[in-house]
C-alpha cells in the first residue's frame, strides 16, 4: 500500500468537496511571514511524516504569534522524530473544537465482508483499537455493497443508534458519502478521518487524516506524483527507486528491495550485511537468526514469485552496489514452484563480476526446493574458479540456519577486503558495457525485452565443438532465441519485435558458453539509474 502525506490527503479531499482547516505546507521558516498572513496568528504546526502518534512525540505542536511560530519551524525541519527525518511542515488554522469523531472506510480483510466497510464512532481523536476494546457500543461497523454504493439514509440511521441528533446526523452522512467517493475514485485501501472534528463555529472539518493507496493502481494514478508505491514510514531511498524500476519495468516475480538502513553514508562505515531471501518464510527465519547473531543488515531483497534471471540479477547488482558491505547471505527454501535454476544463473553472473572488485567476499547461499540439484550445479560450476568466500547449501540445513549462520560468521571474520588485488573498480561492476562500434561487426546481438542486450561473437565461438551449448540451453531453459544454422549459432528470428518476446531473459545461453564453451556471449543488463547513484557516493567506496 501507498501511504499519502497528511497534506497530500487533505489537498485531494478538499478537491473532492471534502471540508478541511486552511493550510500551507512549507519546508523552510522563511516562508511563515506569508502563511500567517493567510490564515492568521493562532495556528497548529505538524510535522509531515508517515507515522502516527505525532502530538505525543512533539510532531504536532500550538502557537500563537509569528516569532513562536518561526521557532517551532526551525527546530522541527532538520529534527528526528520517531525514526524519521522531518524535511516539511503543515501550518493551519488552529480549531475551536466542541466535538471529535472517528470516520474510516477501508477494505475490511473479514472473511464474511472481503470489500469496503464504514467504520464510525463518536470517539475521535483515539485510537479506534481501545475505543473498540472498551467501548465497542460506540462504534458502527456498516459494510459497503460495492455494487450497490452507500445508501445514506442507512448511514444516517446508524449513526443516531450512536445518540447523534438527526441534523448532525444527516451532515456526518454525507460527509461518510464524500469519503466514500474519494475512496473509489482513488482506489484507496483506506480513506481515514480521525478526528473529524465539529468546531465552535457549526462546521464539519477533517483535522486530520489517513489516506492510503492500492499500490497496484498506482499507474492510473500519476498525478499523485508517487515515486514508488510502498508503505515505508520515511522517504523513499534513490537505491529504492531503482529497484522498483526493475520491479514495475516487469511483471515476471518479484524484485523486492528495502534498506533497513537508509543513510548510505552509516552503511558505508562498515559493519553491515547485504541480506537476500527468496520467498517470506525463508527470509523471516534466516533474519532473525543473523539478527541474534549480531549482524546488521543493510538491505533486504526478495526475488520470489518465479522471477526472471535478469530480474534476480538486477536485484543482486542494487544490493552489492551499496558501499562497503561485509558479506551477502542468500536464504531461499521454496516449496511453490519455483524454477530455482534461473537464480543460479544470476547468482553466477552477479559474483563472477564483483569478485573482481571484490576479491575475497564472504558468500552463503542456501538454495533448496524445485530445480535444486540443477542449481546446485549450476552455482558450483560457475563459480568453481570465482576469489571469493563462498559455501552453498541445499535442503539437508533448511532446519539448521544456525549452522549456516556459524559458518557465514566465519567468512565475514575472515575477510579483511579482499585476499587478491581488485582488478575493477565499483564503477567496472555498476557499468554495463557491451561491444564497440568496431568490434560489433563480429558479433550477432539483439535486444531483449527489459532493455538488456545479447551479443555472440562469432569469431569466438567453437561451434560446433561445444555441441551448440547455447541454442540448447536457450531452448531448454528459455524459449528458443537463437538456433543453429550453417553449423553456427544464429539468431531465431531477423524480426527484432520477435526476438524481443523470444528471448525469457534466462542468462542460460551465457552460462553454458561459458562453462561448455569459449565464453563468446556477453549479456549486457543495465539497471537503470545506477551508474549516477554509485558516482554520487563514489567518495565513501574503499
Amino acid at each position: 500500500m501507498v501511504r499519502l502525506y497528511e497534506y497530500q490527503g487533505k489537498q485531494i479531499l478538499k478537491d473532492n468537496g471534502v471540508p478541511v482547516p486552511e493550510g500551507y505546507v512549507i519546508f523552510r521558516a522563511n516562508d511563515v511571514a506569508t502563511v500567517l498572513d493567510r490564515i492568521g496568528k493562532n495556528v497548529a504546526i505538524k510535522a509531515q511524516l508517515l507515522t502516527t502518534g505525532r502530538l505525543k512525540a512533539g510532531g504536532i505542536r500550538f502557537a500563537s504569534s509569528i516569532n513562536e511560530v518561526v521557532s517551532i519551524v526551525n527546530d522541527m525541519i532538520g529534527k528526528e522524530i520517531k525514526g524519521t527525518r522531518v524535511d516539511k511542515v503543515l501550518i493551519e488554522e488552529k480549531l475551536e473544537i466542541v466535538k471529535e469523531f472517528f470516520i474510516s472506510i477501508t477494505v475490511s480483510d473479514s472473511y464474511k465482508i472481503k470489500g469496503p466497510i464504514i467504520l464510525f464512532s463518536t470517539e475521535g481523536g483515539v485510537n479506534i483499537e481501545e475505543v473498540a476494546e472498551k467501548h465497542p457500543e460506540k462504534i458502527l461497523a456498516m459494510p459497503i455493497d460495492y455494487l450497490k454504493g452507500i445508501d445514506r439514509d442507512d448511514v444516517k440511521k446508524g449513526i443516531m443508534r450512536l445518540g447523534v441528533p438527526e441534523n448532525l446526523a444527516e451532515q456526518l452522512a454525507d460527509f461518510v458519502a464524500k469519503l466514500y467517493d474519494v475512496f473509489k475514485k482513488y482506489d484507496a485501501h483506506t480513506v481515514e478521518v480521525n478526528p473529524l472534528v465539529l468546531t465552535k463555529d457549526g462546521r464539519l472539518l477533517a483535522a486530520d487524516c489517513r489516506i492510503t493507496i492500492d499500490d497496484s493502481s498506482m499507474y492510473r494514478h500519476p498525478e499523485l506524483g508517487i515515486e514508488v508505491p510502498r508503505d515505508i514510514a520515511r522517504p523513499i531511498t534513490e537505491f529504492e527507486k531503482m529497484a522498483w524500476k526493475i520491479e514495475e519495468s516487469d511483471y515476471r516475480g518479484v524484485c523486492y528491495f528495502m534498506q533497513f538502513v537508509s543513510d548510505v553514508n552509516e552503511i558505508a562505515r562498515g559493519g553491515y550485511i547485504a541480506f537476500h531471501g527468496i520467498g517470506g518464510g525463508a527470509c523471516m527465519l534466516a533474519s532473525e537468526v543473523l539478527l541474534r547473531r549480531g549482524f546488521k543488515l543493510a538491505t533486504y531483497l526478495d526475488t520470489s514469485g518465479n522471477p526472471t534471471a535478469f530480474k534476480v540479477y538486477r536485484g543482486m547488482k542494487v544490493s552489492l552496489s551499496l558501499p562497503n558491505i561485509d558479506g551477502y547471505y542468500l536464504a531461499g527454501a521454496v516449496i511453490a514452484n519455483q524454477e530455482q535454476w534461473y537464480h543460479g544463473f544470476a547468482i553466477v553472473k552477479a559474483f563472477r563480476e564483483y569478485s573482481k572488485y571484490k576479491p575475497g567476499f564472504p558468500v552463503v547461499i542456501l538454495i533448496a526446493g524445485n530445480k535444486e540439484a540443477e542449481t546446485h550445479r549450476i552455482i558450483t560450476e560457475g563459480l568453481k574458479d570465482v576469489p571469493l568466500r563462498w559455501e552453498l547449501y541445499g535442503r539437508e540445513k533448511v532446519l539448521d540456519i544456525d549452522f549456516i549462520t556459524d559458518r557465514f560468521s566465519k567468512l565475514v571474520e575472515g575477510y579483511k577486503g579482499g585476499d587478491a588485488k581488485a582488478v575493477g573498480s565499483v564503477m567496472d561492476f555498476v557499468e554495463a558495457k557491451g561491444p564497440s562500434e568496431d568490434e560489433l561487426r563480429d558479433y550477432l546481438w539483439f535486444k531483449t525485452s527489459t532493455g538488456g542486450e545479447v551479443y555472440v561473437n562469432l569469431k569466438r565461438c567453437v561451434a560446433p565443438n561445444c555441441g551448440f551449448a547455447c541454442v540448447k540451453a536457450c531452448r531448454w531453459m528459455g524459449t528458443g532465441a537463437l538456433k543453429v544454422e550453417r553449423g553456427k549459432p544464429s539468431l531465431a528470428s531477423r524480426d527484432p519485435e520477435s526476438l524481443r518476446r523470444l528471448c525469457s531473459e534466462c542468462l542460460a545461453c551465457e552460462f553454458y558458453c561459458m562453462v561448455r564453451g569459449s565464453n563468446a556471449i556477453r549479456i549486457v543488463v543495465p539497471v537503470q539509474g545506477l551508474v549516477d547513484v554509485v558516482s554520487k557516493y563514489l567518495h565513501l567506496y574503499r
